[in-house]
């Protein structure tokens, strides 16, 4: 996979699909990487140019300079400086939690870099202790005797549906390899920028044409949490992907790919 040097980072992406095409970009969440979008860059690489991006410590891509100190507005810039260095000028964008979190940040301060916003499985702000809980949870993974591995399953039993390890065995080793490979360290810096943020305030402010995706048995992000981004993002789309948890996208590509496409032919 190609790299380019971007805001002082070495970045990983996956750039596919016709010359000239409107440019779709993914960005996966906290803990995975671009392979988590292997079943939508298939569907839309025939008609979108299509970019997959790993974040910092993720995948491909190294954790760079920034450790406690990284913020959703590095990210955005990784984002941006990117889409400069590929001479892509305006995109669509999809992120899920981790990648939502950064598109509220691009749509609030790169607004004229999208022609349109999708924020999967993700929130503006996070509840109160989340801070501590995440902080534990990585002096956890830290412990030689816990380690990434056991991560990968504690992270994917919290974020899938119940066994969905036995009805979907490819997909599940795909995220759980994608999990273990992953710096404990990238976990670390990546719950500070996500406990630093909050966008929820500021709502109003975005005008970018908006989509909010839930799982309908999403733990982390629930509807009944997502629902206040259809009510207070002007003219927000909603849909809701029955069956799936934490990563719609992912577990039932489909239903979400349908969603995805029929708001991004109505934009």
């Amino acid at each position: 996979m190609p790299k380019l040097m971007v805001n002082g980072v070495d970045l990983n992406f996956v750039l596919e699909g016709p010359e000239g095409a409107e440019v779709l970009t993914f960005v996966h969440g906290q803990a995975f990487d671009l392979k988590s979008w292997t079943r939508q860059k298939a569907e839309f690489k025939k008609d979108y140019r299509v970019l997959c991006i790993d974040l910092r410590g993720h995948g491909g891509t190294e954790i760079g300079s920034l450790k406690t100190d990284l913020r959703m507005n590095d990210l955005a810039r990784d984002i941006v400086e990117l889409w400069d260095a590929l001479s892509l000028k305006r995109s669509h964008y999809v992120g899920k939690s981790l990648g939502g979190m950064i598109g509220f940040e691009l749509a609030l301060n790169f607004a004229s870099r999208l022609q349109s916003l999708v924020l999967v499985a993700t929130q503006g702000k996070m509840p109160i202790g989340s801070l501590e809980r995440m902080r534990g949870y990585a002096e956890k993974f830290k412990k030689p005797e816990f380690g990434m591995g056991l991560a990968a399953e504690q992270l994917l039993e919290r974020y899938l549906p119940k066994n969905y390890n036995t009805s979907d065995p490819e997909g599940y080793t795909l995220l759980k390899e994608g999990i273990s490979s992953l710096p404990v360290e990238a976990y670390e810096y990546s719950s500070e920028a996500i406990n630093a943020m909050d966008f929820d305030s500021k709502l109003g402010e975005i005008k970018v044409p908006t989509m909010v995706i839930a799982g309908e048995l999403d733990i982390p992000t629930p509807p009944s949490r997502m629902a206040v981004y259809r009510e207070e993002i002007n003219g927000a789309k909603w849909g809701v992907v029955k069956g799936a948890g934490h990563l719609p996208n992912f577990e039932k590509p489909i239903i979400f790919n349908r969603l995805l496409r029929d708001f991004l032919e109505g934009v």
